[in-house]
């Protein structure tokens, strides 16, 4: 059933995928906020909030936090940052592990993520946000995770909470890409994570669709269809033709290399993790 509402889901998606993307029409000088437009969309004063202000429950978790973020530059570390920055304001620093692409270094691809509306409220709101994020340079394909030397002492010294959202969404990814950032980038993460020394909490971002082979799913870790460890030495010793040959017979019954690859990172997480205080996420796709 879960499988067939994801196929369905993705066909009338491709049907329905606008000629310009959304989020370039947003972030257009030319638009404007509909709410605004009407007098409906309201921001809180700008507010400087003493280190002596008891939070919530929530607030009081992040105190005094270093957070290491990955995914920061997609759509859900987007709305995870801003939220952070807004709402908790007694979190000490949040590193964001951000590539180099398209000619843009680090900084650069910093900058444009503040430039993205979703952060207008947080900029009027808490005008002085910026100091308390920094660009790690990395990446989640690369042994290590790309991390020069000097950052990744930063990190296990420093860091005590890590959310891992970084990964390729893409249902059609070439296997060996999907199992280099999806697979390998996980189990990088979670060696780094291992020798932190105050981690509180790594929560892993996977998917409701790992496992929408399953006519019903529980908070609970599954078998995958195959060896992670199997996977990875195969695709290590393929060439690029013959993996994309196998692909559908090594997915087996599940719909795409994304959600192949997600469950087996949830694997690599219940293999090697047993001795960390980790949680995993399994949001449904959006839109």
């Amino acid at each position: 059933m879960a499988l067939d509402l994801h196929r369905k889901y993705i066909e009338k998606k491709q049907e329905s995928a606008p000629l310009v993307p959304i989020k370039d029409i947003v972030n257009s000088k030319y638009y404007v906020d509909p709410l605004e437009l009407l007098g409906e969309r309201s921001f809180n004063e700008p507010r400087e909030i003493d280190e002596s202000e008891v939070g919530t429950p929530i607030q009081e978790f992040f105190r005094d936090g270093v957070i290491f973020l990955t995914g920061g530059t997609g759509f859900m570390g987007k709305v995870l940052l801003e939220k952070l920055l807004r709402t908790c304001p007694h979190i000490k620093h949040i590193y964001l592990l951000i590539r180099s692409k398209k000619g843009k270094n680090v900084e650069q691809r910093m900058e444009d993520i503040f430039e993205d509306r979703l952060f207008k409220r947080l900029k009027y709101e808490v005008p002085k946000y910026y100091h308390k994020v920094s660009g790690v340079a990395g990446d989640c394909s690369l042994p290590g995770l790309g991390l020069s030397v000097s950052s990744r002492n930063t990190l296990i010294n420093e860091v005590n909470i890590i959310f891992h959202g970084a990964a390729t969404v893409r249902f059609d990814e070439h296997i060996r890409v999907a199992m280099n950032i999806n697979v390998s980038g996980t189990r990088e993460l979670l060696n780094l994570a291992k020798k932190i020394r105050n981690l509180k909490v790594m929560a892993h971002v996977s998917t409701a669709y790992a496992n929408c082979n399953r006519s019903q799913v529980d908070e609970q870790f599954y078998d995958p269809i195959s060896d992670y460890e199997d996977i990875l030495k195969l695709v290590a010793s393929t060439d690029d033709q013959a993996l994309q040959d196998m692909t559908k017979k090594l997915i087996g019954d599940l719909p795409n290399t994304y959600a192949f690859t997600k469950s087996l990172a949830e694997d690599a997480i219940r293999r090697e993790a047993q001795d960390l205080p980790i949680l995993v996420f399994r949001p449904t796709v959006g839109k």
